[in-house]
C-alpha cells in the first residue's frame, strides 16, 4: 500500500486512465542516441548551475531515446511517453509482449501494465484523519520547532531563491487558496506539468498535493496562522499519480518528472508518494525489491540524485510493516512520521532496506500534522506524506544558507544532526533532525568529543540522577541542554545561563543511554550518557 493512501486522500477520478495492454519497454543499453549538438541547450541556466556545484558531467542518462527505434515502435502501435533516464517507452499495441520481443533486438525487457476492476476510489477511505482541534495562532509552530527549524527562520533562511519540486497526486484548487496567494502573485510557481494526460492540467485532480504544497509555502492567516517550512521558495508542479489505477506506470511518470525537474534546474523534489502493492497483485513488488536499485522509482531518484538534486521521499503509511519505494532508493533521503511529542506514529513504515540500511533516515511531525486544505481551511490530518514536505522545506532553507555545499554534505549534516543518531533503529532511523544544529555542522561550528578534548568535563557518567558540566567560562549568555532517549525523544530541556560548574538534576529519568545536546548561541557540544539508577 501506498504512503497516500493512509494518509486518507481521496485521489478523485481522473479523465484518462492507462489502457490495459499498456507495455512499458525498455531499450538496450547500446541503444540510446548518441549525437546531440548542443548540450547545454537541453537545460536550464539553473538546472547548468547546479550541476556545475556537484560536478554532474553531461552523461548517457542524459542522451535521447534513439527516434529511429521510436518512429519504428510506432508503425505496430502508439508511443505514449518517454524516458531518457530509463531509456524506455511506455506504448500501446495489439501485439502481445512476446510478439514484440521476437520481432525487435533493441528491446531489453517489457513489463506489462494490469489493472484490476477495482479503482483507486473503491479501496480508499475518502478524507483525512481530522483531529477537530480548534485552530490556534502559528498552528505549524511545533511541527516546525519539533526540527528547530525557526532557528533557520530567524536568520533569514526561508527557501529564498532555492528551487522545490513536488511531485504528486495533484493539486486541485491551489491556485484558489488563499494561503498561496503570495506563491502565485509573486509569480514563483516556475513549471507545472501532468505527467499522466501528457498535459498543463494540474488543478482538477486530488488535492493530495495542495496538502503537502502547503507544509512547504502555505502562508497567510485566513482560518488561523500558518506558515510553512520554506515560505519563500519556488515551486515546479508535477503530477505523476493516476488516481484510477495503481500500477507501475506511475513510477514510470515519476522519473519522467524527476527528469523535467532535472532540466529546469530543481534542486530539492519532495515525493510524498509510495509503492509496494498493485492492483494486479502478480506484479506487485516483493520486500527483496527494496535494494535500493531495483524499482522503476528508486532508480529514477537515484539518477536524480547524481544529478546534483536531494530528493525527499516519505516512508510509507503501513506501519509497522516495511517501507515503499522510492524510500529505499540509494540516493534518496526518506521521512516517516512522529507525533507532536516526538514519539513514533503508529502508521509511520518501518526498515530497514532489503539489503540493510537504515531506513527511514529522519523523521518529523506526521501524526496530527497541520496543512491547508483545498477549501481554504487549517487541518490536521496522519501520514508520512505530511512529515515529508516539512523536512524538504528545511532541506531548502539549508541550501539557502550554505548554496555551495553538495547534496551528500547537507544529507550527512541532517542526519548527523538527529536525536538518535550515533545509535539508529529501524523505526525511527537517526531520529529527529535538529536543523540549527545541522547549519552549525555545515558551519564547522559542533564540539565533537574526542580524546584530546579536556575543555568540558560532564561527570560522572554513569550517573545515578545528578549530572554536572564543568569547564565553560561564566558569561551572561545562556546554553540550552537537551537529552533525548534512544528512541529520539525529547526528554529533558533545560536552559542555564552559563557557568563554570552547572548540574542537571536528572532523577525523573529512567535508566538507560541518552543523547545529551549542548547549545551555545549557535555551538554545539554532544555526548552520550548514561543513567545507572
Amino acid at each position: 500500500m501506498k504512503s497516500i493512501s493512509i494518509l486518507l486522500l481521496i485521489l478523485s477520478s481522473a479523465l484518462y486512465s492507462v489502457a490495459q495492454d499498456t507495455k512499458i519497454i525498455f531499450l538496450k543499453e547500446n541503444t540510446k542516441q548518441t549525437l546531440v549538438e548542443n548540450p547545454d541547450a537541453l537545460f536550464t541556466e539553473k538546472s547548468l548551475e547546479r550541476r556545475e556545484k556537484e560536478n554532474v558531467s553531461f552523461d548517457h542518462y542524459d542522451l535521447p531515446v534513439n527516434k529511429e527505434i521510436l518512429a519504428e515502435l510506432s508503425e505496430d502501435g502508439e508511443v505514449l511517453s518517454v524516458s531518457k533516464w530509463l531509456n524506455a517507452l511506455t506504448f500501446i499495441s495489439s501485439l502481445t509482449a512476446d510478439e514484440l520481443m521476437a520481432k525487435y533486438n533493441f528491446i531489453d525487457r517489457i513489463q506489462v501494465v494490469n489493472r484490476s476492476s477495482k479503482s483507486k476510489k473503491d479501496s480508499k477511505k475518502n478524507k483525512f484523519e481530522v483531529a477537530g482541534k480548534s485552530l490556534d495562532y502559528g498552528v505549524a509552530s511545533v511541527q516546525l520547532e519539533q526540527i528547530n527549524l525557526d532557528c533557520l527562520h530567524d536568520m533569514g533562511f526561508t527557501g529564498d531563491g532555492v528551487y522545490v519540486g513536488v511531485i504528486d497526486a495533484g493539486f486541485h484548487n491551489m491556485h484558489s487558496v488563499s494561503y498561496f496567494d503570495a506563491l502565485y502573485l509573486e509569480n514563483r510557481v516556475m513549471d507545472s506539468f501532468n505527467f499522466v494526460t501528457n498535459g498543463q492540467t494540474i488543478y482538477g485532480s486530488s488535492g493530495h498535493g495542495t496538502a503537502v504544497t502547503s507544509c512547504i509555502v502555505g502562508e497567510g492567516s485566513n482560518n488561523g496562522q500558518y506558515i510553512g517550512a520554506a515560505v519563500d521558495s519556488d515551486l515546479a508542479l508535477y503530477l505523476s499519480e493516476d488516481v484510477n489505477s495503481e500500477t507501475e506506470i506511475e513510477e514510470f511518470y515519476l522519473v519522467q518528472a524527476l527528469e523535467r525537474a532535472d532540466s529546469m534546474g530543481v534542486e530539492v523534489v519532495n515525493i510524498s508518494l509510495g509503492y509496494f502493492g498493485f492492483d494486479d497483485s502478480t506484479t506487485s513488488h516483493v520486500y527483496a525489491d527494496l535494494d535500493g536499485a531495483t524499482t522503476i522509482a528508486a532508480m529514477g531518484v537515484n539518477i536524480a540524485k547524481s544529478k546534483g538534486i536531494f530528493v525527499v521521499s516519505a516512508a510509507g503509511n503501513s506501519g509497522p510493516s516495511n517501507i515503499s519505494t522510492p524510500c529505499d532508493a540509494t540516493g534518496g533521503f526518506c521521512v516517516g512520521a512522529v507525533t507532536a511529542t516526538g514519539d513514533y506514529a503508529w502508521f509511520s513504515s518501518v526498515g530497514p532496506t532489503a539489503d540493510g540500511r537504515v531506513k527511514p533516515d529522519v523523521m518529523a511531525r506526521g501524526g496530527e500534522a497541520w496543512f491547508v486544505n483545498v477549501i481554504d481551511s487549517l487541518e490536521q490530518g496522519n501520514g508520512t506524506s505530511l512529515a515529508t514536505p516539512i523536512i524538504a522545506g528545511g532541506v531548502a532553507c539549508l541550501i539557502q544558507a550554505h548554496p555551495s555545499k553538495t547534496v551528500d554534505e547537507i544529507m550527512d549534516a541532517i542526519r548527523e544532526s538527529a536525536s538518535v543518531f550515533t545509535s539508529p533503529n529501524d523505526t525511527m532511523g537517526y531520529g529527529i533532525p535538529d536543523f540549527c544544529l545541522a547549519n552549525a555542522i555545515l558551519n564547522d561550528n559542533v564540539s565533537v568529543p574526542t580524546i584530546e578534548e579536556a575543555q568540558v568535563s560532564i561527570y560522572p557518567n554513569p550517573t545515578a540522577g545528578v549530572l554536572t558540566i564543568s569547564g565553560l567560562e561564566n558569561s551572561n549568555e545562556t546554553i540550552e541542554i537537551t537529552l533525548f532517549d534512544n528512541l529520539g525523544r525529547r526528554v529533558f530541556n533545560e536552559t542555564k545561563i552559563v557557568q563554570t560548574e552547572m548540574s542537571l538534576n536528572l532523577a525523573s529519568l529512567n535508566k538507560g543511554m541518552y543523547h545529551l545536546v549542548m547549545n551555545q548561541a549557535g555551538k554545539f557540544i554532544r555526548r552520550n550518557i548514561s543513567v545507572s539508577k
